[in-house]
């Protein structure tokens, strides 16, 4: 099948074609250029007055419309969830637990990769699994369950791993856990990105987790040691770390909007990865939701424990993300490498997250307010306004 999407403003992670168009074949981008498109394509669709981006990419994301990736363990919900994530540009998603029992989280492991053999398109693309703990800090858990927190084995850990047959392609874990060192550079054998996150590490401990190979930063800043200017924590080791992303959720709850804007300017686009860190009562009413057997009130769309304690999980969408960040001035080839390009390079994922010829055809039409007018996955149209 050939499809060409002609007449949009085309912004990819490097440059914006105005008036142009993308030729697919067979689920790929073929070509990109400036109108007149002179070829032939079995199908049409007219941009005009739409910008063309690259489909988003959400690599922290636990749940959706009432259902998640830790509770959900069955391969119908998760394609119930990807055609949920369509409507807010999101072409591929990494399946988030959270901290649950061994058993659990190989359940939920082999629902993910069912999902991910059954799927034949009318959703976003399921990318894999981010296992969210269990071996973080307890001091740091914030929403995650106390209850199932587990001292780092790496024995453990690979049974766990291999038996989700390469579906897991992150792990969040505390990086100054004893044991934390092993799982690190086994993990990084295995090809899975390790974020450090739900940790009490000082800066010191920080540029030593980087030097043993984490590469990411779990929404950075929630969830670890608070700055000090005279003790400043893991967060200022991991935003001064050339190699290492930083997962910011910008729903300016979790992050004052200032906050964000320094983390960007500071780091540059190409390091931060915009996440929703999402759960179950996202595109759902206030009220009481459960994560991971914690009771969560969610009023005027923020997530917080029962007890008040602390946020737990967002109901921000990836669409709203990046409204949020052009609001705050940044440029549509920004909002493209912080939602799109930098999230792909984050997990080791190659023709993702960009528009060029070669990668896949996942793609997202906004209208001049950044709204979702369609969602293209694989070359076909998985949600339409």
């Amino acid at each position: 099948m050939s499809l060409v999407i002609r007449h949009g403003k085309i912004v990819s992670s490097t440059r914006i074609i105005d008036n142009g168009y993308i030729l697919i074949k067979n689920g790929s981008i073929a070509e990109i250029g400036r109108e007149p498109f002179t070829g032939f394509a079995e199908e049409t669709i007219d941009a005009e007055e739409l910008i063309v981006l690259p489909g988003f990419i959400d690599t922290h994301t636990h749940g959706i419309q009432g259902l998640d990736f830790t509770s959900n363990r069955d391969p119908y919900s998760i394609l119930e969830m990807a055609r949920h994530y369509a409507r807010h540009g999101v072409t591929g998603f990494v399946a988030t637990t959270v901290t649950a029992p061994l058993e659990v989280l190989e359940e939920a492991c082999k629902a993910v990769g069912e999902a991910m053999e059954m799927w034949r398109g009318g959703g976003s693309r399921i990318l894999g699994m981010h296992l969210e703990g269990p071996y973080i800090n307890p001091s740091a858990a914030g929403a995650q369950n106390k209850i199932y927190i587990r001292t780092p084995n790496v024995d453990e850990f690979k049974r766990l791993a291999e038996s989700c047959r390469g579906v897991v392609k992150q792990v969040t874990l505390a990086p100054e856990l004893p044991g934390a060192a092993t799982i690190i550079a086994y993990a990084r054998s295995a090809g899975i990105t390790v974020s450090a996150g739900h940790t009490n590490a000082s800066y010191d401990d920080g540029l030593r987790a980087v030097e043993l190979g984490v590469t990411k930063a779990s929404h950075l800043f929630n969830g670890m040691t608070r700055f000090h200017h005279r003790e400043p924590g893991i967060a200022l080791a991991l935003m001064q770390s050339q190699n290492v992303y930083l997962e910011i959720i910008a729903d300016f709850v979790h992050l004052h909007p200032a906050v964000v804007k320094m983390v960007i300017d500071y780091a540059s686009p190409r390091r931060v990865v915009l996440i929703t860190d999402s759960i179950a009562a996202t595109d759902m009413p206030d009220g009481v939701y459960e994560l991971g057997g914690l009771k969560i009130v969610v009023e005027k769309g923020v997530c917080r424990l029962a007890d008040l304690s602390g946020l737990a999980g967002s109901t921000l969408t990836m669409d709203r993300a990046v409204k949020n960040v052009l609001k705050l001035g940044y440029s549509l080839i920004d909002a493209v490498v912080m939602a799109s390009h930098a999230p792909a390079k984050s997990i080791g994922l190659d023709r993702f997250g960009d528009i060029e010829v070669g990668h896949y055809a996942d793609l997202v039409l906004l209208d001049k307010n950044a709204s979702v007018v369609k969602t293209i996955v694989s070359g076909e149209v998985a949600y339409e306004k």
